[in-house]
């Protein structure tokens, strides 16, 4: 008979006692800490049953009742009826109907769903909201044999194994030998795992309790041993003992070998199993003398439990990551290895998957074949690997556990606990229910499989995708069509996870002998539903490789190239256009990764973008994607680019224009020398390569077809192909020196037929190429031709102009820049002195051309500034002419006169005659061309009525940002108020519609001296300049000298950005601390609170704005914030909002006196629901992958409940400390289910 049959045949045989007794304590395992438990159906003392109701009860935290109802009588079924209008009897249990929030069931017996339903009928009349729970044998087996191990060796006399304390070296035999050989044995080698050992090590010298968590593999166990092992021969005092539990009370173990006086260390592994854990804590907490260390594993999901009955101030976690694939990887290359091709390396660190044991297993078997395609099939391996347990004929070998962990592999997790659902899966797959349980627990008992949260699990990867394989596909104990036919439509994602890495892990032949015949017969099915059979084939494409190709052959030609209107393209391009994808591409996409029908499939995408021609940047985006080169191309010779190069230029010779297009963005790609690609995704990681391709024999071939059809195309697509050209060598970085060499014959072939010297940018490309070459060690006979022969007017111009080179070297080339800087000065003035209007028209004309070609570059702007100079120098005449030409043709080049100016505007007569210039013509820049006429002319001319002049430049300026007014400074002898005039003149500018002047950003900090006390002007003009302009005056000096004339004008700052609707407030993180420096702000910022209350609802997610105010406060500032929050706080205690803004500062900006207010608070008000809604906390957190925010949340109020323990008003805030046990106890609720999403996810 198994242990399931006999609980449950001594649960039909128990006594009324102690069946009450065993439910009680279930029910008080299910709810932790309540408010109250009451047994009234117990005699108090004795094993005695008495007449109450309920049964039991728990009072909760929140004022509602946990009722139970226990029974036996198997004769009487309305006994469970009556119990339930029972306990909604208020003359029986003095409880209102309403309280009640669940009634739990017990019964030795089971009952039908019917009567199930009825039951819940009749409770639903009196409470809808009250849950009934149905405790019925089967439930009560199951969650005995799970997880109450002890409760069943204690009711129904059933005894498991005893667990005792051992030594490290028994610890070890016992492990090894209860594993099975499913985890890797404790006595092996301990690699890579240093600085983790000597962290333990330390933690232990510091700390009485650490907790080693990680996922399971990692290596916790060993670590730990050997941990303990040296700490003890460094501290001589210390004994170890290791706990080898078997389900039973460890408390009389640990007196009979741990002595008072001594010092231990205790190793729990896996203490999240040891359902007496409370008693190791007990006992630390009784040794009076000597030390005791305890040191405990556990999985990462199920850590937190633990932590939180541990003392938190004596308690260390450690987190254990998997051995990274660089650790493995150091492993694979050394000794006895040396693994050192890194193609070897990424197929070992994916198959062993951070497991170090897997990863030697596979290093040998490399060694041993020297052939990189046997692991491409490590099915025999994995059967090595679990050798030891694959053997054991009465376990593992055994067709129910094969089958049960197939099934869990697949579902990835599946609920036990949900029997309905559990027994529609173990039916279709002919497993029955008892014997899948009964498979379950052995399988936990060897650590194959986990269960928690009522969840079972497989407890690694790998090991889940060798079970599949092993259920599924090589020994056929499951049927993969029954997989297919009940569960692909809502289980889609789970055939990827498992049939990918069985694939890859195993071998595709090897599957593909399996699932192909049901996968066609599925696929037949489904045929003629478009949308249902691209997600089908988008999953298994690679097994039914010629029907895909065959679908998406018969799909693309429901297009029609030729018909001006087809229906099903307009579609396809406006989804297109919408989505960013395209089904068909994706899935063709899928066969870019080498398969044998590659030429099928990029012959079909050829043909689709010829008939959806606005698809064709997205097929080139997807070669460059997936067609990239890479290290395993290598190991191939690159066949997948030369089929698709081939391919296309097939393609082209045959006329396509779209596959020309293709060419000219491949062409780009596959030319260059370096390729980074991303090698899949790994523990949520993005793994980047770098990959140099070889000057081998195919690449010569691959780079030959390129150069040969962008020469023998040149001239059908000019632009296309010279860019080519261009972006080739611009390439920046480490490059190839012989790929480049040898592209170079082919480069210097098309500069012969087809560049040609009478075009400027020709002309630059060539000049930049031998620089380009040069800067990289090569040189050629051939340069010194092109030198010579590639230059034209427009190029020699460029070179004069362009400030970044001089002759034939650029300006970093110079050790003394300044020389070069010199030198390039002069040749720009020697080399354009003109003699007549042609001469200005000519240059005019090239200059412009080249700008059109780089841009008006200052640096090249400042080239025609000298020039300017110099002609001026020369012949003033020419030069005022040169200067009117430039005005008149100024759109182009924005270019405005400075040093040329300030050499002319000496003598009045030319004063007169360049402003008449300037006002005479209609130009874009005429403002800026007047604003550099001021500020360059001699101070010894400027008179008093330039200054009306001036103020008209600011009456024509339309659009302009960051304006310096230092020029003005020189005028203010003429008119004192002249910046007060152009400030008013901006600003009256600024209210009209589309007009933004912007001043320098450090405007009001230099020149407010220098302003009149015009207040409103001021700060009106601040404000505008502001909202142009963010930066305006960041570090608010501007600000600070406006608010200290009128501390009001802070709140005129918040209504007109902060409030604003239409304004984004962009100074989020900017510094406002200068506050506390002016005398008087108080009422001032107690007023913007009061603003940003009435029109801002606060979350009180994250740092509000406010705790930019308090934040970088120096010593003598933060007393006078911090008063400033203390009698805010008193003033307003009874507004949330207020408050809830004062404790997200002393959260954020003022943590040191979060406690105060929080005290002064409770002084002043004692109103639970008041404090209930004030943000203590916050309002939830920033939490990283594996942490439990319930219970980093419920830490927080537990702190905030020590806080309020030291509070004085005693009695008066009992209300108050309800409210936070209440959320206490939501808070690990609702940590239970994170813990559960967490073990189910990992």
């Amino acid at each position: 008979m198994s242990r399931i049959q006999n609980i449950e045949t001594n649960l039909t045989s128990i006594n009324d006692a102690a069946f009450q007794e065993l439910c009680d304590r279930l029910i008080y395992f299910k709810y932790k800490n309540p408010s109250a438990f009451a047994r009234i159906g117990s005699v108090t003392g004795k094993q005695k049953t008495k007449k109450g109701t309920p049964d039991s009860f728990l009072l909760m935290s929140d004022g509602e009742y946990i009722f139970t109802e226990i029974t036996t009588n198997i004769s009487d079924k309305d006994k469970l009826l009556k119990d339930i209008i029972a306990c909604f009897d208020y003359k029986k249990t003095n409880i209102s109907s309403d309280k009640v929030k669940e009634i739990n069931l017990f019964f030795n017996f089971n009952i039908d769903n019917a009567y199930i339903e009825k039951l819940k009928s009749v409770a639903t009349s009196f409470n809808p909201k009250t849950e009934i729970i149905f405790w019925s044998l089967d439930l009560l087996t199951s969650v005995l044999s799970t997880n109450h191990h002890d409760l069943v060796s204690d009711y129904l006399g059933l005894s498991y194994d005893t667990g005792q304390i051992v030594s490290i070296e028994k610890f070890i035999s016992e492990y090894n030998r209860s594993s099975h050989g499913i985890a890797t044995p404790l006595d092996n080698e301990f690699v890579q795992r240093r600085q983790e050992m000597d962290e333990l090590k330390r933690k232990i010298a510091e700390k009485d309790f650490i907790i080693v968590t990680g996922a399971a593999g990692v290596g916790k166990t060993k670590l730990v041993l050997e941990s303990i092992r040296e700490f003890i021969q460094e501290n001589k005092t210390y004994k170890s003992y290791c706990i080898s539990y078997k389900y039973d009370s460890i408390l009389n173990d640990i007196y009979q070998y741990v002595s008072d006086g001594d010092d231990y260390i205790l190793f729990a592994d896996d203490a999240n199993r040891i359902d007496h854990f409370n008693q190791l804590i007990a006992y630390y907490q009784s040794k009076q003398f000597g030390k005791l260390k305890i040191l405990i594993t556990a999985r990462d999901y199920a850590y937190s439990d633990l932590y939180l009955n541990c003392p938190a101030e004596l308690t260390e976690v450690i987190k254990l990551k998997k051995l990274s694939d660089n650790q493995l990887i150091d492993i694979v290359k050394g000794e006895p290895f040396g693994i050192t091709n890194p193609n070897y390396q990424d197929v070992i660190t994916r198959i062993s998957d951070g497991n170090p044991r897997l990863a030697v297993m596979l290093s040998r078997l490399a060694v041993e074949k020297q052939d990189i395609s046997v692991l491409s099939d490590v099915s025999n391996l994995f059967e090595t690997y679990f050798n030891t347990f694959i053997k054991d004929q009465k376990e593992l070998a055994n067709p129910i556990n094969i089958k049960s962990l197939g099934v869990i592999s697949f579902f990835n997790a599946i609920n036990i606990r949900d029997k309905e659902r559990l027994l529609e899966i173990l039916k279709n797959f002919d497993i029955p229910y008892e014997d899948f349980l009964e498979a379950v627990q052995k399988l936990n008992s060897f650590e194959v499989v986990g269960i928690n949260y009522d969840y079972v699990k497989i407890s690694e990867q790998n090991l889940s995708t060798f079970f599949f394989y092993l259920a599924f596909i090589k020994n056929k104990q499951l049927s993969f069509g029954t997989l297919l036919t009940h569960y692909y439509a809502d289980y889609m994602s789970r055939f990827s996870d498992c049939i990918i890495p069985a694939n890859n892990t195993f071998g595709s032949e090897k599957v593909m002998d399996v699932v192909l015949p049901d996968l066609k017969k599925h696929f037949d099915t489904i045929y003629d539903d478009s949308e249902r059979s691209y997600k089908f084939l988008s999953i298994f494409w690679f097994y039914l490789r010629s029907e895909t190709l065959e679908y998406l052959y018969n799909e693309i030609n429901t297009y029609s190239e030729h018909e001006s209107i087809n229906t099903k393209r307009m579609i396809l391009e406006k989804k297109s256009t919408l989505s960013g994808k395209d089904q068909t591409l994706e899935l063709l996409g899928k066969f870019y990764v080498g398969c044998p029908e590659l030429k099928d499939a990029i012959e079909l995408s050829f043909e689709y973008i010829e008939k959806c021609p606005f698809l064709t940047h997205k097929l080139i985006s997807q070669f460059k994607e997936l067609i990239n080169f890479e290290a395993k191309d290598q190991h191939n010779n690159f066949r997948r680019q030369t089929i698709l190069l081939k391919t296309l230029i097939d393609k082209i010779e045959k006329g396509s224009c779209s596959c020309l297009q293709v060419f000219h963005g491949i062409a780009k790609l596959f030319l260059k020398f370096k390729f980074q690609y991303v090698n899949g995704y790994k523990d949520r990681t993005i793994h980047f390569h770098t990959y140099t391709i070889p000057l081998s024999k195919k690449i010569k071939d691959i780079r030959k077809m390129i150069w040969d059809t962008l020469d023998l195309y040149f001239l059908e697509n000019q632009d296309e192909c010279f860019q080519v050209l261009k972006d080739y060598s611009a390439v920046g970085g480490e490059i190839s020196k012989e790929i480049l060499e040898y592209d170079l014959l082919f480069i210097f072939n098309i500069i012969d037929n087809h560049l040609k010297n009478e075009f400027f940018e020709h002309c630059l490309y060539v000049q930049k190429l031998i620089r380009w070459l040069q800067r990289h060690n090569i040189q050629s006979s051939k340069f010194e031709r092109y030198r010579n022969d590639f230059i034209n007017p427009m190029y020699d111009l460029f070179t004069k102009v362009n400030m970044y080179g001089y002759g034939h070297k650029e300006d970093y080339e110079f050790d003394d820049y300044g020389e070069f800087l010199r030198l390039k000065e002069l040749e720009i003035r020697s080399a354009y002195i003109f003699k007549d209007q042609a001469d200005m028209d000519s240059f005019h004309s090239m200059f412009t051309d080249i700008v059109n070609v780089h841009k008006p570059e200052t640096i090249h702007l400042e080239s025609l500034d000298f020039i300017l100079e110099e002609n001026f120098k020369r012949d003033y005449n020419i030069g005022f002419k040169f200067l009117e030409l430039l005005a008149k043709r100024n759109d182009k080049l924005l270019f405005i006169p400075t040093r040329s100016l300030k050499q002319i505007l000496v003598i009045e007569e030319n004063v007169c005659l360049v402003w008449e210039l300037i006002e005479k013509i209609s130009f874009r820049s005429k403002p800026l061309w007047k604003i550099s006429f001021f500020t360059e002319i001699d101070s010894a001319l400027i008179k008093n009525e330039h200054i009306d002049m001036i103020l008209e430049i600011f009456r024509e300026i339309e659009n302009l940002k960051f304006m310096s007014l230092d020029w003005a400074e020189r005028y203010l002898n003429f008119d004192y108020e002249l910046y007060d005039k152009i400030l008013t003149i901006v600003t009256e500018r600024n209210r009209e519609p589309n007009v933004k002047i912007g001043l320098q950003i450090h405007y009001f900090e230099k020149t407010f001296k220098m302003l009149s006390k015009n207040m409103p002007l001021i700060q009106e003009a601040y404000l505008q300049q502001v909202k142009i302009d963010s930066h305006f005056d960041y570090n608010k000096n501007g600000l600070f000298r406006i608010i200290e004339m009128n501390p009001g004008f802070l709140k005129d700052y918040f209504d007109y950005f902060y409030f604003s609707d239409d304004i984004e407030f962009t100074e989020r993180k900017a510094d406002w601390g200068f506050i506390w420096e002016i005398e008087g702000m108080g009422p001032v910022f107690s007023e913007i609170f009061k603003r940003i209350t009435e029109k801002n609802v606060f979350s009180g997610f994250s740092s509000h704005f406010l705790n930019n105010f308090f934040s970088n406060l120096k010593e003598d500032k933060k007393a006078k914030a911090n008063e400033f929050l203390f009698e805010l706080l008193k003033a307003n205690y009874k507004d949330i909002r207020i408050v809830n803004l004062i404790v997200n500062i002393a959260r954020y900006a003022r943590k040191e006196i979060y406690e105060n207010i929080l005290l002064l608070y409770i002084s002043l008000n004692q109103d639970p629901d008041v404090f209930g809604k004030i943000w203590w906390r916050g309002n939830g957190g920033e939490y990283n992958g594996g942490d439990i925010s319930g219970e980093i949340e419920a830490n927080d109020w537990k702190k905030i409940l020590s806080i309020i323990e030291r509070s004085e008003h005693g009695t008066n805030l009992i209300p108050i400390k309800k409210v936070i046990k209440d959320r206490i106890y939501s808070c690990l609720r609702f940590a239970e289910s994170e813990k559960t999403n967490l073990f189910l996810d990992r």
